[in-house]
């Protein structure tokens, strides 16, 4: 096996400050009332024994809600999630199979239950959720003999091998090797398809879904490349490459999975660092859509990559998902999110747009538009997020991301606690306190890629910098404070048909817009939301002006429309030939724009404390 990070226990590490402060908002939305306000993972859930959904969505759901119960010390929440884990801890049959009868022939919806037994075991401890995991592995080494991996199973494998690559760590043995090697021959080949990518164009370029749909769903999958351009499965098939290097050390894995992301991002990507695909792949423009599912998943795989390969441009695109896409496909006091969002997002309605395939209140706000999969799936966001905070490489502590946590090892029998106080993102100061230490500390710290001049000050330790991606700090003793901060000058990043985004550090911001919510519809005491605004947004910017920003300090909710942590402002003028195609913003016009429009300044605000935005503009 061949890594350069190892990953912590999951109880190792716990949020604090703002990203505590968000994880409670979310179960108090929600995340927290999902078990008794929506039947796919209520009391009637296949995974808890009864006739209810059976698939995929009780998995979803709890691959986040357990973490974040015990992130929270939330004992409610975390007794519910012991009764479906319990409950399909011994449901497991002799063969090692598991889980409801009505889908015991499906692979995919177990792999995803695997990685929450993962997080179980490292909570608990249970030697018994090892057999659990082992059993169901070697079923499955006979089972795909005679029944392969196709579908979703096909597409998803890069989730089962993080689950045997999680066991080979502990337990290595030669018939998890030969598994993987199966695993792979019957797999999506994600390394090879990212490499030669044949998805350049929006998937509406290749095909016409208008002519598929007349088809039964298994004919539509034999019709076109159905799972090679889905945007979850591409999300979830970067972390791919990854798995193969760790298992076979082939350098050139490794080339290929690190230059993934970007070469999907260079067709595909927006601002905010999701992925375009409003189901399938859809291009980059601002006006299409991105899913939910593919943020989250998009996040996992970049965690899973930073562990296998180390690279820190790994964890410059995750903190750009991260503090962009994720927090704005979901409302502030967590209780609605967006099936689809946009990075240019002027209106929100149950209106027909230019989706490939997805139905008309996809970007609504609310409990399951279009679709319950990211109603399920939304919640694993933070919780995975914080558990790659940190990783060892060899005796040296890397801290990947610098956001307020709280970290509790040990290094050869010896512990070490150490505090992370911050409110990175929204400011540049970052303060590592070393709370307890019975063995010298070493320190590698990540620097963020966007920042040119780091300053560090330490007390009481040696600092020094490694290439321009970390500082490496050592002889840390308990009472060791080491202060960084990163400069966040405003910057202008180029995209999808010449359009410009405003930065500064890892946020993108977007057009402060007036925002008027209205109830759609309402089920289980869950509102659907529609949006709109009266102001103006076809603006250009003057990229000649100096931008003046604005820094409020800490928020209770830094991602808060009425109070956010920062704003920017700007010189822009109106384009106004350039207005509203389909309900959404049309084209973004060819830059250097021309306008006799009277010059004004604008206000721009965090990417995720909008829900209403442009943040891919012309400029003059």
């Amino acid at each position: 096996m061949k890594k350069k990070w190892k990953k912590l226990v999951l109880t190792e590490v716990s949020p604090s400050g703002w990203l505590k402060e968000q994880m409670q908002m979310q179960m108090n939305g929600l995340t927290g009332c999902l078990h008794e306000k929506w039947d796919s993972v209520g009391t009637y859930s296949g995974w808890l024994g009864g006739t209810g959904e059976s698939w995929e969505r009780g998995p979803y759901y709890l691959d986040g809600l357990l973490p974040l119960s015990y992130y929270l010390k939330d004992e409610k929440h975390f007794e519910i999630c012991k009764k479906f884990l319990d409950w399909t801890l011994k449901s497991q049959d002799n063969e090692g199979n598991f889980g409801p009868e009505q889908t015991k022939e499906d692979y995919w919806s177990r792999f995803i239950m695997l990685k929450v037994m993962i997080q179980y075991y490292e909570i608990t401890k249970k030697e018994e959720i090892i057999e659990f995991i082992e059993n169901y592995l070697k079923y499955l080494k006979t089972a795909i003999e005679d029944r392969h991996l196709t579908g979703w199973t096909q597409a998803r494998t890069g989730d089962v091998l993080y689950v045997i690559k999680w066991l080979y760590e502990r337990f290595p043995a030669e018939w998890m090797m030969d598994l993987q090697r199966e695993i792979r021959r019957q797999a999506i080949d994600w390394t090879s398809l990212f490499a030669d990518f044949p998805y350049p164009r929006p998937t509406a370029h290749y095909y016409d879904w208008n002519a598929l749909k007349r088809f039964q769903n298994e004919e539509v999958v034999q019709l076109m490349q159905y799972h090679q351009t889905h945007v979850v499965n591409v999300s979830m098939g970067l972390k791919y490459a990854a798995m193969e290097y760790f298992f076979d050390g082939d350098d050139e894995k490794k080339k290929l999975g690190i230059e993934a992301p970007g070469i999907v991002e260079k067709y595909h990507g927006i601002a905010s660092g999701a992925i375009n695909g409003d189901e399938h792949l859809s291009g980059g423009s601002p006006s299409q859509g991105a899913e939910l599912c593919g943020v989250v998943e998009q996040m996992f795989s970049l965690e899973t990559m930073m562990e296998v390969f180390g690279e820190p441009e790994l964890a410059d695109r995750l903190e750009r998902v991260a503090f962009n896409a994720y927090p704005a496909s979901i409302s502030e006091d967590y209780m609605a999110h967006q099936y689809l969002q946009q990075a240019n997002q002027i209106l929100v309605s149950n209106a027909k747009r230019n989706w490939f395939n997805n139905g008309d209140d996809s970007n609504l706000f609310g409990l399951e538009p279009n679709f319950g999969c990211c109603t399920a799936n939304m919640h694993q966001g933070w919780p995975k997020f914080v558990q790659h905070l940190w990783f060892w490489e060899d005796d040296c502590l890397v801290s990947a991301i610098p956001v307020p946590n709280h970290l509790e090892t040990k290094s050869e029998g010896k512990r070490i606690v150490i505090d992370v106080e911050t409110d990175y993102p929204f400011g540049d100061t970052v303060s590592y306190l070393v709370r307890e230490a019975e063995t010298d500390v070493k320190l590698k710290i990540r620097i963020p890629g966007w920042c040119a001049n780091p300053e560090l000050l330490t007390e009481g330790a040696k600092a020094r910098r490694k290439g321009k991606n970390f500082w490496i700090v050592e002889h840390l003793v308990s009472g060791s404070r080491i202060t960084i901060r990163y400069p966040m000058d405003v910057r202008f990043s180029k995209w999808y048909h010449d359009s410009v985004a405003v930065e500064r550090g890892s946020l993108v911001y977007a057009l402060k817009m007036e925002e008027n919510w209205e109830k759609e519809r309402e089920c289980c005491g869950i509102a659907d939301y529609h949006i709109s605004s009266t102001e103006p947004w076809n603006y250009a910017l003057n990229l000649q002006d100096i931008p003046k920003t604005e820094i409020y300090g800490k928020r209770k909710n830094p991602f808060s429309h009425e109070m956010p942590s920062s704003q920017i402002r700007i010189k822009a003028k109106r384009v106004k030939e350039w207005e509203m195609v389909c309900n959404s913003a049309g084209p973004v016009p060819d830059s250097p724009v021309s306008s006799t429009e009277k010059e004004e300044q604008i206000t721009l605000i965090p990417y995720g404390a909008t829900a209403l935005r442009i943040s891919q503009f012309p400029y003059y």
